[in-house]
């Protein structure tokens, strides 16, 4: 297409002027525009009457400038025309909406600015530009009453649930003409959507912004509401899904632990709700808990979140993925000169529930062998009891049941600093292991050692 073409698909800038918005126009067919060309229906969403061409690979457009400025006049040409049709309509109802938008109190404008966008997103997007405008205030009382009307309007009005908002530049400019069939219309009315789609990703990435501020504050309450709106709007649309996880993961080294302790919660929620998003938060998990200056305690959180995380037969790479985060940060502790328990505990634990899912990772934790059996002679009982039953799966699945284990297994059975759940856990492991113990002597010795202690 020539660079005519591209420039003047539309009304050009350089007749605005003479054009008042009332005036009808003609297209090819002869048909006059006094009417919005964009018609929204009951029942119908806007993304399924606009089209999803964008530009392929890194193809990038020339200098759009004219063919925006041209889009912005459409747009706003529709929405008055839209206007328009809505005044002379005119109704009780109507009318009151338009008198709440400007005179009603905040919760009124509220509810009002909500309808009018249920009935035409497309011609109301100032109303969803000012609802994000209250979010960003410093009034946390009206932020806070706004957040869940904004949350279902995205989730239910505005953004498409299978892909992402594109971006006016990321548009096929030149090949409008041929998408559109070259009728002048269609092509205006193409660029209308692509304008309104182009400007709503704008106003949905500054509600993300402010989503993370208020996530951020020191109001416990419209800390936990902003987590759970960006939870909400992560796990139903895919638009700026990698910022919404980034929040919600960051929040585990929340200084309030209370709310680092609800995100483990969240993130479950959102592992259940989007399961295909498992491998993609484990790897944000990674990136938190590796960060410099992290805390111990939201390195805790992280773990005891991933020790949660369901896997299913098969899913090998994520049960490998979660075992390299393990041993790194296992190696980490290990060199520490005091060894925090709790972590170690949760972390073997871990270790644990990830192993039988990622047997060809056994080479990796062998490595680790020596150091285990010094975490198990150095920790409390309950980090000491998950070390063993690691180190069981370890030799089972290796070189098999080492000597070196059932004398250490033999040592714990006297240990008395440990609750009944705990002696169970440790009996489970003693009768595997003394069914896969091929020295009959070392049995019977075990069986008095039972004897004494019961």
């Amino acid at each position: 297409m020539s660079e005519d073409n591209l420039k003047h698909p539309v009304v050009k800038t350089s007749q605005k002027k003479k054009r008042s918005r009332n005036e009808k126009r003609s297209d090819k067919g002869g048909s006059s525009i006094s009417t919005p060309l964009v018609k929204h229906n009951e029942g119908e969403k806007w993304y399924q009457y606009t089209s999803e061409e964008r530009l392929e690979g890194n193809a990038k457009n020339a200098d759009i400038s004219e063919v925006e400025k041209n889009a912005a006049f459409l747009f706003q040409r529709d929405v008055d025309l839209y206007n328009q049709l809505e005044r002379k309509r005119g109704g009780s109802e109507g009318a009151w909406l338009s008198t709440m938008v400007v005179k009603g109190t905040a919760a009124d404008k509220t509810s009002a600015m909500q309808v009018l966008i249920q009935r035409s997103p497309v011609h109301t997007l100032s109303h969803v530009n000012a609802l994000v405008s209250i979010v960003e205030k410093k009034n946390i009382r009206e932020a806070y009453s706004t957040l869940g009307v904004l949350k279902e309007l995205f989730i239910n009005e505005l953004l498409p649930p299978t892909r992402k908002l594109i971006p006016l530049s990321m548009r096929p400019i030149a090949d409008l003409k041929r998408l559109s069939a070259g009728s002048q219309q269609n092509m205006e009315r193409r660029l209308i959507l692509w304008k309104f789609e182009s400007d709503l990703k704008g106003i949905y990435g500054t509600f993300v912004n402010a989503i993370e501020k208020l996530a951020g504050g020191a109001v416990e309450n419209v800390c936990a509401e902003a987590c759970r709106t960006a939870l909400d709007l992560l796990a139903e649309r895919p638009e700026q899904e990698q910022r919404l996880l980034s929040l919600l993961v960051n929040k585990l080294g929340h200084p309030n632990h209370r709310l680092a302790s609800r995100l483990i919660g969240y993130l479950l929620q959102l592992s259940r709700r989007q399961p295909n998003m498992r491998p993609v938060i484990v790897k944000e998990i990674e990136r938190l808990v590796y960060r410099k200056n992290i805390s111990c305690r939201a390195q805790l959180y992280a773990i005891s979140f991933l020790s949660q995380l369901q896997l299913r037969a098969g899913e090998v790479d994520l049960a490998a993925s979660l075992l390299n985060i393990y041993i790194g940060l296992f190696r980490m502790l290990v060199m520490k000169q005091k060894m925090d328990d709790k972590m170690l505990s949760v972390l073997l634990a871990a270790t644990n529930r990830a192993f039988p899912y990622a047997k060809g990772e056994v080479e990796k934790l062998i490595k680790e062998i020596d150091t285990l059996y010094k975490v198990l002679h150095q920790s409390n009982f309950a980090t000491a009891l998950q070390t063993l039953k690691l180190l069981y799966q370890l030799l089972l699945n290796s070189e098999g049941i080492s000597d070196r284990f059932y004398a250490a297994l033999y040592r714990k059975l006297l240990d008395v600093e440990h609750s009944s759940a705990q002696e169970r856990q440790l009996f489970i492991l003693l009768v595997k292991a003394l069914k896969n113990d091929s020295v009959d002597q070392r049995v019977i010795a075990f069986i008095k050692r039972l004897l004494q202690v019961s």
